[in-house]
Order: structure tokens, then sequence, then C-alpha cells
């Protein structure tokens, strides 16, 4: 990291500890699972009907759908984890 790097609001970014990788692996595992959790439950209260496999026989925008709606909550759900015990260090990339 550079030396006179300093975040937007003028702080001095700190380097985080090991506690918070930990904290922030087991935490994200943990958010993915109660995310993957809730986006299965909603997809078979809105749909009747369990979320597409890959290997089975249905249309390729069902598939589609569910590839990004799924994707984004647990990719989601996992970064805000990470950033709420291990915030940026850096400013706006």
């Amino acid at each position: 990291m550079p030396k006179n790097v300093r975040q937007p609001d003028g702080s001095i970014p700190q380097k985080s500890s090991m506690t918070q990788n930990l904290g922030a692996l087991v935490a994200g595992i943990l958010a993915v699972k109660l995310a993957t959790y809730v986006t299965v439950t909603a997809w078979r209260l809105a749909t009747r009907e369990d979320p597409p496999q890959m290997d089975a026989a249905v249309g390729a925008l069902k598939k589609a759908v569910w590839i990004a709606l799924i994707g984004a909550a647990t990719g989601a759900a996992r970064q805000t984890v990470r950033d709420f015990i291990k915030p940026p260090t850096a400013g706006a990339a």
C-alpha cells in the first residue's frame, strides 16, 4: 500500500487484523447460505416450483433468470457482510 494514501474522509487506512479476516470469511459463508435459503424460498413461493437445475429440461430464459437472481443475491450478501466486518481501506476506484 502506498505510504501517504488517505481515505475520502481524510483518515489513514488501517490494515485489517487476522481476526477481522477470519470473521469476514465465516460471516460471508453464513451470509451466502442465508441468502441462498431466502432466494430459493422466495422462488418457490413466487413460481410454485423448485428452482431450475442445470441438467433439467426447462427453458434457457428461466435458467438465466435463476442464475442471475441467485448470483446477485449471494454476491451482494457476501460483500455487504464483508464490508461491515472489514471496511474497505481505499477510496473510490
